[in-house]
């Protein structure tokens, strides 16, 4: 299981709904399962939760999130 967290902002993505700039995306990867487990919070920490749910993969490498409807290439976060 891989965890990812992502800061959310214009400069890094091209998003349009501006609340969610300055927010995290924690996601919990498992390679062999097709849904994936997320939360958005206001902090690192995870602590401040926002929005949660499920999301997916697309090919290998793109995870789509809903909220800011946008697929993030994995192997430029990392």
């Amino acid at each position: 299981m891989q965890k990812l967290i992502i800061k959310l902002t214009r400069d890094n993505f091209n998003f349009r709904f501006k609340q969610y700039e300055g927010m995290f995306f924690h996601a919990d990867i498992d390679v062999e399962k097709e849904i994936i487990k997320y939360k958005i919070t206001k902090d690192k920490e995870g602590t401040e939760l926002k929005e949660f749910g499920n999301t997916h993969m697309k090919d290998k490498d793109m995870l789509y999130i809903p909220q800011i409807e946008a697929y993030i290439d994995l192997k430029t976060v990392k």
